[in-house]
């Protein structure tokens, strides 16, 4: 275990059992905040499963046990109607969203939001739904797993080379090589990867489905437990777009989850990919018939802040693994 996570661990057991979190989030109650939590997969993690992306089915399950004792969740589409602002609380509130659509998501975490009766809402990637397509990070990962530096005479030389400059565990690696090709458009990511692939044995390469589809997605819209929104259509970060592309991700994403009846006209949420947004994004949003975006930016909401730009607290196993340090990353400690 590294030490900074250890010594979080005792830190947020002294914060934690000596009151000092509920006595937080009291305030925060007071103040008429409320919290969203960013989690993306509930799943046994593999060597490529970067860090930030999961929580183990034991630990979520963990989380679902404060979060009913502590909180009052709701969902999303609450926070919109004038009425729930004006409620007298005894509890704060919280929200909870899963980012992506992955198939674990039905797996693992929908078996346990029923057991315990918590509402959630999901974003979709709508053209990655019921596919074996693949995330290019997760396509990417797999390669860095099984890259041996022995690839030449390649068109991406020079950007293999700078990947292979990184140094530390493989996890650190994998993360800042992600971090470097987001500087990359897709269409270059993509051809990049397509290139390396043809160096795989076939027994390298992922088999399986990443993603939900709608028979799944079906069958948890109609539990009355799980809402759906949109992700854009293809995952794209929105700032390495024209405008002519964003408002294609943006209005063919609503129009599939509107034919495929699992969102109502009413109340369409949506999910920054990446987390990235400027104000002119969020207009555009807005525009495109939206009702409510998050963020990834961390930290409580209001019921007067910016519906277009909402915060979030991510979620994830390193930083959540015990009830204590989860109840001080929502108290904002960690």
């Amino acid at each position: 275990m590294k030490l900074s996570i250890l010594l979080k661990e005792v830190f947020s057991s002294i914060l934690f059992y000596s009151g000092f979190i509920r006595r937080r989030l009291v305030h925060y109650m007071t103040e008429d905040k409320y919290c969203i939590l960013m989690y993306h997969r509930v799943l046994i993690p593999t060597e490529t499963i970067q860090a930030g992306m999961y929580v183990k089915p034991e630990t979520f399950e963990r989380h679902l046990f404060l979060l009913k004792k502590y909180f009052e969740l709701i969902p999303l589409r609450e926070i919109t109607t004038e009425a729930h602002a004006s409620i007298k609380r005894t509890k704060p509130i919280c929200i909870l969203t899963f980012d992506d659509g992955w198939k674990d998501f039905y797996d693992f975490a929908f078996p346990l939001i029923k057991k315990y009766q918590v509402p959630a809402t999901v974003f979709l990637p709508t053209e990655f739904i019921g596919t074996d397509k693949r995330f290019w990070t997760d396509r990417f990962a797999n390669f860095l797993l099984h890259h041996k530096g022995t690839i030449n005479n390649s068109e991406f030389s020079d950007l293999i080379h700078k990947i292979d400059k990184l140094q530390g565990r493989f996890e650190d690696r994998l993360e800042k090589s992600i971090e470097l090709l987001k500087t990359y458009s897709l269409g270059i990511i993509e051809a990049f990867l397509d290139e390396l692939e043809k160096t795989y044995p076939e027994s390298m390469l992922s088999k399986g489905r990443d993603f939900l589809n709608w028979s799944e997605i079906h069958e948890m819209f109609n539990s009355g437990l799980i809402s759906f929104g949109s992700h854009t259509a293809n995952h794209q970060i929105l700032t390495i777009l024209d405008k002519p592309e964003i408002e294609k991700e943006l209005y063919a994403s609503k129009e599939k989850l509107l034919d495929q009846g699992v969102v109502e006209p009413s109340f369409i949420p949506f999910c920054y990919p990446n987390g990235t947004y400027t104000q002119e994004f969020a207009g555009m949003v807005c525009s495109a018939g939206y009702h409510v975006a998050v963020t990834t930016k961390k930290g409580w909401n209001q019921f007067d802040t910016d519906m277009f730009t909402l915060n979030r607290i991510s979620i994830h196993q390193d930083m959540t693994s015990t009830v204590p340090l989860f109840a001080c990353r929502i108290a904002g400690f960690i």
